[in-house]
């Protein structure tokens, strides 16, 4: 990508702390867009999240206005606000403001605060081998989805999968995630014209998947190994509601219809290839990379220059050989698709 964007103060602002943020080992994600039943109601400036132990994880809001009348207090509240409304951990508010006062305010409400001396000394630093949020929408806007997605650009998808990281960290969020990333896989092998950005979106949205099942994990991390795989067989099968709850949704289902079609469904349900989910993230030795293996692939998104499938960590293409088993890709065709062998 030649071209670069320009960014205004409050964007500029942004990729300061995110790139912060990132060098001290989070996960970080710019502008996602908060919605409920479609309508979009706010958005997280930029979104942090950090293995903490097997058991912890850290989801963390951060709201930042880089304007000479910042509001703090008002934004200390709305911070606190969300936070308790999607049930993060902590958030934090980076303002300009430089009163001692606000420190105090934030300690009251649980906030903790960026001030303006502190977001002065991000201005002298600076991550140049990544590409901006800007950057890569602007890549994303030349791309649409005619069918798929309903004749929207990829920004669209690109959102969508941002937004599951707010209130969607759980199995029905990790199967869309998943059909999203099956998109992408399929752009990248058919179409020639697309298929860096195509190949940057399997990175990102790989990444996002590993997170929304690094989350998971962390509520089944101590179950016996069969338990544990039994789980997550049933949510890759049916999604939040655990084979328990669809048994009893499809048995009202045919009571009411008086048909035998629920055991049909049921039956279509065993040919998804599940296992090859359930084995490898059942698995200590995966489930502890899990994060770090996230972290890789968004850089690899992100990362200025392009970087071909073929030229990964092995591990990396250990990961995203399962999700070409899984989707039923031939392996060899995805990345010979790079002049790969």
């Amino acid at each position: 990508m030649e071209h670069q964007v320009t960014l205004f103060k409050g964007e500029q602002m942004e990729e300061l702390v995110r790139n912060y943020f990132l060098t001290l080992g989070y996960y970080v994600v710019r502008g996602i867009k908060y919605k409920y039943e479609g309508i979009e109601i706010t958005d997280v400036d930029v979104y942090l999240y950090m293995r903490s132990s097997t058991l912890s994880r850290e989801r963390i809001n951060v709201d930042l206005k880089n304007k000479k009348s910042p509001q703090t207090f008002e934004r200390i509240l709305w911070a606190n606000g969300l936070r308790k409304l999607l049930g993060f951990d902590s958030c934090i508010v980076a303002t300009t403001d430089q009163r001692p006062v606000i420190h105090s305010y934030g300690q009251l409400h649980e906030t903790t605060i960026l001030d303006g001396a502190f977001l002065a000394k991000l201005k002298t630093s600076n991550i140049t081998n990544r590409l901006t949020e800007e950057d890569l929408l602007l890549e994303l806007s030349k791309c649409k989805s005619y069918k798929t997605f309903a004749n929207r650009d990829w920004r669209y998808i690109y959102d969508l999968g941002k937004s599951r990281l707010l209130s969607e960290q759980d199995f029905s969020g990790f199967n869309a995630t998943l059909e999203t990333l099956r998109y992408f896989v399929e752009k990248v092998i058919v179409d020639d014209q697309k298929r860096t950005i195509a190949t940057r979106m399997v990175y990102i949205t790989l990444s996002q998947l590993l997170i929304i099942i690094d989350y998971i994990i962390k509520d089944i991390a101590f179950l016996e190994q069969p338990i544990r795989e039994k789980v997550l067989s049933d949510g890759f099968k049916f999604g939040n509601l655990g084979k328990g709850g669809a048994d009893k949704i499809l048995a009202i289902a045919t009571q009411i219809s008086g048909n035998k079609s629920s055991q049909e469904f049921l039956r279509s349900l065993d040919n998804i290839p599940t296992d090859i989910l359930k084995e490898f993230f059942g698995k200590n030795d995966n489930v502890r990379n899990l994060f770090q293996w996230a972290k890789e692939l968004e850089a690899h998104g992100f990362n200025r220059e392009f970087i071909d499938p073929n030229q990964i960590d092995t591990a990396l293409k250990g990961i995203l050989s399962v999700i070409l088993d899984f989707t039923n890709v031939d392996r060899k065709k995805f990345f010979n698709a790079y002049g790969g062998t």
